[in-house]
């Protein structure tokens, strides 16, 4: 710490100004420590940040999400081998469904190589609600997703979240934007949001510790000195 050991710092009369010191030069390790952990990409310790917590509640709603996906494998089957009969149904110039026998999909659900419609579903897809390989949509949910909420291997959203996300509002392994909230940043703002909306995150995060500027009590402590027998 540039040369100086705080614990060699003497008391005497100006034994205060001895402890702000040691605290003045504890910080400045503290800060230079940080930076060097920042380089070589660890993950920053915070007390109030529970990091195995964090991962478990990921995974739990990353399984939610992929329920979905499960479910609609039948009904891709189905589409895909002519054995639905709504197929056949139009919805003004588009089919209600649209399995992209041809690879390409277009309809109000479009399935295929390449989907565009209301739902879209394909290893690229683009939609109100686009799920694929490469999603793009207000509610996308791929490998690599865009939309207003994306959620993904890697998205970009307004609401992202994912193992790496960018956006506004992210949560995420690994995340970059306005107010993340991730394994390396937890943003307050970021925390708040995503809390609401997945309560089990809660478990992530403790209060922090009251913090007690040095000195503070100095001036009730002169006031009311403590009792002889303790000198």
């Amino acid at each position: 710490m540039n040369g100086e050991n705080p614990d060699n710092l003497g008391t005497g009369p100006n034994g205060e100004n001895d402890v702000h010191r040691r605290l003045d030069l504890l910080e400045r390790e503290n800060t230079r420590l940080k930076k060097r952990l920042a380089g070589l990409g660890a993950i920053e310790d915070n007390p109030n940040f529970d990091i195995h917590a964090f991962q478990k509640a990921m995974a739990w709603y990353s399984m939610l999400m992929l329920i979905p996906l499960v479910l609609l494998v039948p009904i891709l089957v189905t589409a895909a081998r002519g054995w639905l009969p709504s197929t056949n149904m139009m919805v003004g110039p588009l089919p209600l469904i649209d399995p992209g026998t041809r690879g390409l999909g277009l309809g109000i659900i479009a399935m295929g190589g390449l989907a565009c419609g209301g739902i879209a579903i394909g290893g690229g897809a683009i939609g109100i609600v686009a799920i694929g390989g490469g999603a793009i949509g207000v509610v996308a949910l791929g490998g690599g997703a865009i939309g207003i909420f994306s959620v993904g291997g890697g998205s970009v959203g307004v609401l992202a979240m994912g193992g790496g996300a960018f956006g506004r509002y992210v949560l995420a392994g690994d995340g970059w934007g306005k107010y993340v909230f991730s394994m390396k940043r937890q943003d307050p703002e970021a925390v708040a949001f995503w809390v609401r909306l997945f309560p089990r995150f809660r478990n992530a995060v403790t209060s922090p510790l009251p913090v007690i500027p040095v000195g503070a009590g100095d001036s009730e402590f002169n006031s009311n000195p403590p009792p002889e027998h303790w000198s």
